[in-house]
């Protein structure tokens, strides 16, 4: 008789904080079988009107085909020019940007790329949960920092535990701005401060600027690479998820490390289909008109949203950019409770603060994802079942 063979779980999967979006799917589906017609505003998936009319017409041969060598450098070449154009940040293009499709994907290449067992990352709370999962597969310790409202989310660098005499100072920090979950934002002045830093502790930033494609109000988005210095230590990411619903982006910064993480893709073989690259080209060479066009359609989504949502009395953070609107839960209700009730309830999902770090309780993330005539159904579901968690709801006569 052949037994079962028992195997334990790795170490490192047992210190991944525990997420709610598992229960979130199987209330979801369980709802859907019902005929449950769910709005998720939850996890980004920005809908395909914001990409469709500027897809290319692709050939057969390059659906499948792997991206050839000349491409991949005009790619390379066409990404340092955005850079170039938008912040005045100039790089070397074939040495200090490396493309990715796949935004989850490049951050664990990255820092398995750059991490030993024992290493120490420091991250923010809140913050996108990869940041924490990724170093901890890569066999890294993570310190958080806390990210508070009353400091409109930005850090004390000073503050951090490892920042004391003769304690152990953090391999890479993480930043992230636009800030997800909050939406927060930060200034040239900020990012000067963090290369000055990062300079005197010899820390690497990694710097996640994704939410700057999605600006409202004149906002002049920033980037950290535009600070003195900041090309000697820091790695920054940027991404077009957001504004078009596309897995691409590039990372861009110190070329011994970029050439870290281009080889561990290589020895993956982790190489996109030509496909994949040419509809990444063209998004840069029309990236002016896609973006002034799609930033129209988030400027419409944020205004819809917040106006409902201060119709029943939330409290919400105006976004100066990034594609999430950041609101407290109401009183006697945790973030996961409350955004288990409104699927149940009303059949809408949101991001509940408590699953992006202990810093992030007490408030739930609203993803801009689907058009403004969705946004109207979703807040009109919450305004039928608002008497819920409103303490001094009075029916109407």
């Amino acid at each position: 008789m052949i037994k079962k063979v028992i195997i334990e779980k790795a170490e490192r999967l047992q210190k991944i904080p525990p997420g709610s979006s598992v229960e979130t799917r199987r209330i979801k589906l369980s709802l859907m079988r019902r005929g449950v017609d769910i709005i998720d505003l939850g996890d980004l998936n920005p809908d395909p009107s914001l990409r469709d009319f500027f897809i290319l017409p692709l050939d057969k041969g390059d659906m499948f085909a792997p991206c050839d060598s000349t491409t991949w450098q005009q790619l390379k070449r066409e990404s340092g020019r955005w850079l170039q154009q938008k912040y005045d940040v100039r790089v070397r293009a074939d040495t200090e940007v490396l493309p990715f499709f796949g935004e989850k994907r490049v951050l664990h290449q990255l820092l398995s790329s750059l991490l030993n067992p024992g290493d120490l990352v420091a991250v923010p709370d809140p913050c996108d949960p990869t940041y924490r999962t990724a170093s901890i597969l890569a066999g890294a310790e993570v310190e958080v920092f806390p990210l508070l409202e009353r400091n409109d989310y930005l850090p004390n660098l000073t503050a951090l535990p490892s920042s004391g005499r003769g304690a152990k100072l953090p391999k890479i920090l993480f930043l992230n701005y636009p800030h997800d979950p909050t939406s927060a934002v930060t200034d040239s002045g900020f990012y000067r401060e963090v290369v000055e830093w990062a300079g005197k502790k010899n820390v690497l930033v990694i710097n996640d600027v994704s939410g700057n494609e999605i600006c409202y109000d004149d906002h002049t988005p920033v980037s950290l690479l535009q600070a003195k210095g900041a090309r000697k230590l820091a790695l920054e990411k940027f991404s077009f998820f957001a504004l078009t619903g596309i897995q691409f982006g590039f990372l861009a910064g110190d070329r011994g490390l970029i050439a870290q993480t281009e080889s561990l893709q290589q020895a993956l073989g982790d190489f996109p289909s030509k496909a994949l690259v040419l509809q990444a080209l063209e998004l840069l060479r029309r990236y002016p008109e896609i973006s002034h066009r799609n930033n129209l359609e988030f400027s419409l989504r944020k205004a819809t949203l917040l106006k409902e949502l201060f119709k029943l009395n939330w409290k919400a953070r105006k976004p100066k950019a990034g594609p999430f609107i950041w609101a407290k839960v109401p009183a006697r209700y945790s973030s996961v409770g409350f955004s288990r009730m409104l699927l149940r309830k009303a059949g809408v999902i949101v991001s509940p603060g408590f699953g992006f770090g202990e810093h992030g309780e007490g408030y739930v993330r609203i993803a801009l994802n689907p058009p403004a005539e969705q946004l109207h159904q979703a807040t009109d579901r919450l305004l039928l079942h608002s008497h819920i968690w409103q303490r001094r709801y009075r029916p109407k006569s």
